[in-house]
């Protein structure tokens, strides 16, 4: 016969059941809902470095040293209202890791390789006047645009938001704006 401690008999004047196939399910539960939360897409207001943690997290960790800025190499981080933000304008992030091996604040150390931003088509593609030309498609590090018949379609999920399709389109075609 099984010791029965304090707990099997709190359950019991509870009256709540605790089986073994509820006690596995409840801890299943709790391991998929933490696995689907962490592989949900965090929606930043401002493009990001890549592995920004989230917007509250960066807020408490990042100390407003600058480190990041100096040592991105393409030159795309700024410090606005003392935070780490991307201006994809002119340049491209080319997700480097630079910035993150700065940062001592672990502000930086997010899991996560998005900055979010996305790429859209905006302007005209020259390909929508017959033209051959598909560099947007060789300079994504993500597979993320394809060709179309006349243009190119950017798959969403695929996208980092990076900005080297934007820099590398001749027609500059393609802007990035924001991920809702």
């Amino acid at each position: 016969m099984r010791d029965k401690d304090q707990r099997y008999y709190q359950a019991q004047l509870n009256m709540q059941q605790c089986s073994r196939r509820g006690l596995f399910r409840g801890f299943w539960s709790g391991v998929n809902k933490s696995m689907q939360q962490s592989e949900r897409r965090v929606c930043r207001p401002v493009p990001r470095p890549p592995t920004a943690a989230d917007e509250a997290t960066l807020k408490r960790l990042c100390n407003q040293c600058g480190l990041c800025v100096s040592a991105c190499p393409q030159r795309v981080i700024t410090l606005v209202n003392g935070l780490p933000e991307l201006a994809l304008d002119a340049n491209s992030c080319t997700e480097c890791g630079e910035c993150q091996r700065a940062c001592s604040t672990l502000a930086l150390a997010a899991s996560t390789q998005h900055t979010g931003a996305l790429a859209t088509m905006s302007g005209m593609c020259i390909r929508q006047m017959g033209a051959s030309c598909q560099e947007c498609v060789e300079s994504c590090p993500h597979q993320a645009i394809a060709l179309s018949l006349r243009g190119i379609t950017i798959d969403k999920e695929s996208c980092s938001g990076c900005g080297q399709c934007k820099v590398a389109c001749p027609s500059s075609a393609i802007q990035m704006g924001m991920k809702s």
